[in-house]
């Protein structure tokens, strides 16, 4: 059971982070862009609610990736910040008995590795 108010699955939006996703995302995205249609401005018409959410994914996606494009002093301080997150998470995994996430246990994860 979840925490209330919580949801028990997961958003569609934060899956998009999931790195395992990329090469997905990258390549239904490409299949959108090239099938769709273009107004004369040259703008893309995402004229239904799949076509809108599909783009909001890869805008998650692309925002998850862009940390080490900003400057070394801030990168770094979410790269720890986000550490730490997983390493909590990894700490809950291991007191329930589960198997631990990827990147999750502060025991043998590398940070450069996961970057």
């Amino acid at each position: 059971p979840g925490a209330p108010g919580v949801p028990l699955t997961a958003d569609p939006q934060v899956l998009a982070t999931d790195m395992s996703k990329h090469m997905t995302l990258l390549a239904d995205l490409k299949t959108m862009v090239e099938t769709k249609k273009v107004t004369s401005s040259g703008v893309l018409l995402l004229d239904n609610y799949t076509d809108r959410i599909q783009v909001l994914r890869n805008m998650v996606h692309c925002a998850d990736l862009s940390n080490p494009t900003k400057p070394l002093g801030l990168y770094r301080q979410w790269t720890e910040r986000i550490m730490e997150e997983f390493y909590r998470q990894g700490d809950r995994e291991r007191e329930r008995g589960m198997e631990i996430s990827p990147m999750c246990d502060k025991h043998s994860a590398s940070v450069e590795k996961s970057q």
